[in-house]
């Protein structure tokens, strides 16, 4: 057989992907044995849809949809891009600092597979939390579950490049806090504002107009107006959203900008050795 660059590569990609799923398997182990952890990053979420449903339980105005059928979207997409952008951000700012990465960089493990372990397990927790706020959801407020083949497509690409999107910033974002302590601190008060202003907990059309512009840069906006499209009736769209449309083409192309931003920090950000 003859040994080219390219079988050089091919054998180092898949040695990378092998070492990953191995390294994935690793982080869900870890990820579970922390309890706490998980009991506490899953109910927070299901304590806000049930507080917030309860609290305000008539229908929107000029609609028939509930205010738990309309929180359930937006907390689904709170959820996912949490995932990525606060619990995998703090993830690895504490393992840079605690000495973990360090350590990793005198093994034979390279950088990708330990990153395809900590991107696969963000889709694990993100694919966990949505399942839960929509049994929560079905059960306590009747939301309705996408039948069609148009709904499951569009939640399919919606969940998949919001985690994608969530995934990479998170490691993008990764190198921000000076300590393993400030890191939660870092991420959390912004992505707790981006949730007011995208439409999370107040009805996007009641946000000032400048903020809704704002917002709208972010891939929180378009995350939550993806899932609403999928979860809500057509007839949503038309009486609540500014300007009658949800606009996912354009939100579509923001997720995918953010990706493509993110992947190009994290690479060049990321590193098993970097020092602040």
């Amino acid at each position: 057989m003859t040994i080219t660059i390219d079988t050089i590569a091919e054998a180092g990609a898949t040695r990378a992907l092998r070492l990953g799923l191995v390294r994935t398997r690793l982080e869900m182990i870890a990820l579970l044995r922390a309890k706490d952890a998980v009991i506490f990053t899953l109910a927070l979420p299901v304590m806000l849809l049930l507080l917030f449903g309860a609290i305000f339980g008539d229908t929107l105005e000029g609609t028939n949809v509930t205010v738990g059928q309309w929180f359930t979207p937006g907390i689904i997409a709170a959820s996912v891009l949490s995932a990525g952008l606060v619990n995998l951000a703090t993830s690895l700012a504490i393992e840079r600092h605690d000495g973990t990465l360090r350590r990793l960089a005198l093994t034979p493990l390279p950088t990708a597979s330990y990153l395809i372990g900590k991107i696969a397990m963000t889709f694990l927790l993100a694919a966990g939390m949505t399942i839960v706020l929509l049994g929560v959801g079905v059960a306590a407020f009747d939301v309705d579950l996408p039948t069609n083949g148009g709904d499951l497509a569009g939640f399919a690409w919606v969940f998949l490049l919001g985690v994608t999107a969530a995934a990479v910033l998170g490691v993008a974002l990764s190198s921000l806090p000076r300590s393993a302590k400030s890191a939660a601190v870092v991420f959390t008060p912004p992505f707790l504002f981006l949730q007011f202003i995208s439409g999370v907990f107040i009805e996007f059309s009641s946000i000032p107009a400048w903020m809704r512009t704002f917002s709208g840069i972010f891939p929180l906006r378009w995350l939550a107006a993806g899932m609403r499209a999928v979860f809500l009736p057509d007839q949503f769209e038309a009486t609540a959203e500014p300007g009658g449309s949800y606009d996912l083409t354009f939100g579509a192309a923001v997720l995918s900008a953010w990706v493509l931003i993110g992947f190009t920090v994290a690479v060049r950000t990321f590193n098993f050795g970097r020092e602040r």
